[in-house]
């Protein structure tokens, strides 16, 4: 899949990320993140759940974990990029909409679940640490390995995965990019508030991910809304 047009396209379009209604986190963001020689960065992304920052009325949740979706585009030809096959095949294509194009949930080849970092066991990987309403979700990323003039962008989504109330409800949107420098290092990453416009991409996604669920042996999604 490629972006129409030229390259000079490509960073119009990259332009746009940052536009728009920021969307209302329930709850903090911190994102911290540094630059890595082989064509990436290291990055973590932290949220504190507070139900009132978004007007929610009270929402205990034993369990908060991450959605994450991601676009990758060689700024050079335009292409569409992703890590691999499945996540490819999943990718957001066609639309209308060409901001909503190439995004994908983002998982390692293989795993049945969509969130984040989970194990085919239910488990959680050690690049994650649920979260609930008095302690911070947290993960970490190591997107490395892209090519010069890659740009990469992510949006990082805190989701109730336990109750006793508040299941899949998405907490936040959490917007972070960075592009592979001509020296081969990542650059400085950049992160925001994820617009409101993130939130029909995540939901674009997901229902990629669910289509294709049953076929390639994945658990699919519940049903997931935004609080309040």
């Amino acid at each position: 899949m490629r972006i129409p047009g030229s390259s000079a396209f490509a960073l119009c379009l990259l332009a746009l990320a940052g536009c728009g209604t920021a969307t209302v986190p329930c709850g903090q963001f911190t994102f911290t993140g540094s630059p890595a020689s082989n064509g990436g960065i290291s990055c973590q992304v932290s949220f504190s759940f507070s139900p009132p920052a978004c007007q929610a009325a009270a929402c205990p949740c034993n369990a908060i974990a991450y959605v994450q979706i991601v676009r990758i585009i060689d700024l050079d030809t335009g292409d569409y990029l992703q890590p691999h096959s499945e996540q490819v095949n999943r990718m957001v294509t066609g639309n209308a909409t060409v901001a909503y194009n190439g995004w994908a949930v983002d998982r390692v080849f293989g795993r049945i679940w969509g969130y984040y970092g989970r194990n085919d066991d239910g488990s959680f990987a050690k690049t994650v640490a649920l979260g609930n309403n008095s302690t911070p979700a947290i993960m970490a990323d190591t997107p490395q390995g892209w090519a010069v003039n890659t740009w990469f962008d992510a949006v990082s989504v805190p989701v109730c995965i336990a109750g006793p109330a508040c299941n899949n409800r998405l907490l936040g949107y959490e917007y972070w990019a960075f592009l592979v420098q001509t020296s081969g290092s990542g650059s400085d990453p950049f992160s925001e508030t994820g617009r409101q416009w993130h939130q029909s991409v995540v939901d674009l996604a997901v229902a990629n991910w669910n289509a294709a669920a049953a076929t390639l042996g994945k658990q699919p999604f519940p049903a997931m809304t935004v609080l309040p």
